[in-house]
């Protein structure tokens, strides 16, 4: 648990707003007023994302849809064609005709996923593989080869269109995946695939930095002899990849494979991903090839947003230029609200913040909460990790847009939510209740803040026995054995048969209710949020509905015993009678109010969501107070407001000595309120105004005194 600075007498830093400034400091400037603080005081946006549930699947193990696509097209064995369907690491048959369905049938295809509740699906890279790498084929979809295809395993251009024209049909947008870091491994560098640290040279020798050149009008000359390992191509592969720029070695980061254990922050960027050639993004031509071929991807069929790969690996300035060609082809292309949202695997949630706010990439998966959900739902580690990690969004916050991330118990790499949950648990967790705390992770995901993505399969008790290929199960009848008789949560082994035909699983029924429940109140989806409790295994949480002013209550109780909890909520008029109770899973919550303070008695393994019978109170908001100290996790300030209560919104503006206006630094409507000042967006030495905007739910306002700073760098 990361404990904020409160004591402010203890810390030379710290500035306390607290009377007259010393008489030979310059004046401060007056705070915003009028117009300008009626802008300032808005409360932080929400990007669509908020309102949607996600279902990610692994195209090839969902549905085979049509066998004679099976071995794409490729003639020979399994190492020619990549097709094994007793393989857990080969092609199986799943396609998009069998993913699409009749887009009617509920029980089969994209119409199942409609009844199941999800309102996107994002689905693993469908573009043209190199069938076989090693011991393995490229099923997955992440050893690309043609960016401009569809791969002939998963059927034609065709069959993609129309299974995006479905799912458009049924109401679900359609996110892809996109790899903008490597391609499939054709490339050969000599000797020891070890990486080289050796320095760029251009086609005269000379070293230079290809950061100093990423929007140069012109990259420095390139020859293959004078690259860090000299690369090569031979026979076909001289012409294997689409477009064909992706043909020239020099287009290459050509340095060798990342060390995972061993490694700086350039080799994550230049270094080769397990083997796949690495793209050196620095590159302008690099860059707008990745914007063009994936712009087309938009143009053609009007995909809704991107899921991108290994975005931790790509150079510093990428997303800066990148991004805002990705959104102009949406927009040209008529699609509202493009989504955009990295895979960075940290669990650090203040350094995973870095690519959010210096790297501008617009949004990430959330790794550090995946960690925290696991972990509770296991009952292995108490409520105070997810507090941290939801304290934690305010690292995110960039102006007037509220951190909302892509939230997920497991994936096809780490393993799957009941796998995940299981390992921290233990593996001797009876069955029930294993049940009992998979369901519990699944309401965290859907009753707290951030898009539920849920993986194939763990929505009919899939487990599996780890990670990567041991996580890949076919939702068809497999004809891999052991995952015949692989234990499942909540349902038998599957042996020969389908996991369409499991009607009724309790993790599928748990994630129907949870649905329609954000549907009715979509303030459990976008409103903002105030921890009322989190001690033991108990968490408790408020939901508001600013426009309704109306509060919600979220629980959850991760222990084996019955927990009984008292808390204050913020409508004190309130009965929080039994018309309340939305949703308890079946177990019951007894509520018990007088004056704002409310009795819980929770069961055990559950999780409830309750709805105030009465409004939130009108409150005029009070002056905020506002404390200025240095972050003790980053180079940052961090700028607090005290004694704020909830639920209001702090607005933080800041204006330069020099300066004429106010500027939003960030809008928080979810407590501890706190905003990041980044000294590095200043000149050294440079004089800043800050001020703390408070408005209640009704659009009263206050503001704070005008602060001086000058944010020195450590």
């Amino acid at each position: 648990m990361r404990l904020p600075i409160a004591l402010l007498a203890a810390c030379s830093a710290t500035l306390v707003l607290a009377g007259a400034l010393p008489a030979e400091r310059p004046r401060p400037p007056r705070p915003p007023a009028g117009a300008a603080l009626a802008a300032l005081a808005k409360p932080p946006a929400r990007t669509a994302i908020a309102s949607q549930r996600i279902y990610f699947v692994m195209t090839d193990r969902y549905a085979n849809g049509d066998p004679s696509n099976d071995r794409g097209g490729l003639a020979g064995g399994s190492s020619a064609t990549g097709f094994d369907p007793g393989d857990p690491g080969y092609f199986h048959g799943g396609d998009f005709r069998g993913l699409t369905g009749s887009c009617t049938d509920p029980q089969r295809g994209l119409a199942r996923l409609k009844a199941l509740g999800f309102t996107s699906v994002w689905v693993t890279p469908p573009y043209g593989q190199r069938a076989v790498q090693g011991d393995s084929a490229a099923y997955h979809g992440y050893w690309i080869r043609d960016f401009t295809g569809v791969d002939p395993h998963l059927g034609t251009n065709e069959d993609f269109g129309a299974f995006v024209e479905c799912a458009h049909r049924l109401g679900l947008k359609v996110i892809l995946d996109v790899v903008v870091n490597h391609t499939a491994d054709y490339v050969l560098l000599p000797a020891s695939s070890t990486y080289s640290d050796a320095p760029y040279r251009d086609c005269r020798g000379r070293r230079f930095n290809p950061a100093r050149y990423v929007q140069a009008k012109r990259f420095p000359c390139l020859t293959a002899a004078n690259m860090p390992k000299i690369p090569s191509l031979f026979g076909r592969d001289r012409t294997a990849k689409k477009p064909a720029w992706l043909n020239d070695v020099r287009r290459y980061h050509n340095r060798g494979d990342i060390s995972f254990s061993s490694c700086s922050e350039t080799c994550f960027e230049q270094g080769d991903f397990f083997g796949l050639d690495d793209l050196f993004t620095e590159q302008p031509v690099v860059m707008r090839g990745l914007a063009d071929v994936y712009a087309g991807w938009i143009r053609r069929y009007k995909i809704d947003g991107f899921r991108i790969d290994t975005a931790r690996h790509v150079n510093a300035a990428f997303f800066r230029l990148w991004v805002p060609r990705i959104r102009a082809a949406a927009r040209a292309a008529g699609v509202k609200n493009f989504e955009l949202f990295g895979e960075v695997f940290l669990g650090d949630a203040v350094e995973l913040s870095e690519f959010v706010r210096r790297r501008f990439l617009p949004n990430v998966l959330d790794f550090p909460l995946q960690d925290a959900l696991t972990r509770f739902a296991s009952g292995t580690a108490g409520p105070r990790g997810i507090v941290t990690r939801l304290s934690d969004d305010d690292y995110f916050h960039r102006r007037g847009l509220a951190h909302t991330p892509p939230t997920f118990l497991g994936n096809h790499d780490m393993g799957r939510a009941a796998q995940q949950i299981r390992s921290k648990a233990g593996v001797d967790t009876p069955a029930a209740e294993l049940l009992q705390r998979v369901l519990l992770g699944h309401s965290l995901l859907y009753l707290l803040r951030g898009a539920p993505v849920v993986y194939y399969g763990d929505e009919v008790g899939m487990i599996g026995t780890g990670s990567d290929k041991a996580a890949r199960q076919d939702m068809f009848p497999t004809q891999v054995r052991d995952w015949r008789s692989e234990e499942r949560v909540g349902s038998a082994p599957i042996g020969t048969g389908s996991s369409f035909d499991l009607v009724a699983h309790p993790v599928a029924e748990r994630l129907k209710s949870l649905a329609a429940l954000r549907d009715q109140h979509p303030a459990l989806a976008t409103g903002p949020s105030t921890v009322r409790y989190a001690q033991g295994r108990v968490l408790v949480v408020s939901r508001f509905d600013v426009r309704a002013r109306h509060e919600y209550l979220v629980g959850f109780n991760a222990g084996v015993r019955a927990a009984s909890v008292s808390l204050r909520a913020s409508t004190p008029a309130a009965s929080w009678s039994a018309g309340s109770v939305l949703f308890t899973g079946g177990s019951p919550v007894a509520v018990d109010a007088s004056r704002g303070k409310l009795a819980l008695r929770i069961a055990p393994l559950s999780a409830f969501a309750l709805r105030a019978d009465a409004q939130l109170p009108r409150q005029a908001p009070a002056r905020p107070r506002l404390l200025l100290s240095r972050d003790d996790l980053t180079d940052m300030w961090e700028v607090r407001a005290t004694s704020v209560g909830s639920p209001f919104t702090v607005s933080f503006a800041v204006r330069r000595a020099t300066g004429k206006r106010w500027v939003r630094l960030a809008a928080d409507d979810s407590p501890p309120y706190r905003a990041f000042l980044d000294p590095a967006a200043y000149r050294r030495g440079e004089r800043v105004y800050i001020v703390g905007i408070m408005r209640s739910l009704d659009g009263r306002t206050a503001v704070s005194r005008a602060l001086p700073l000058t944010p020195r760098r450590r």
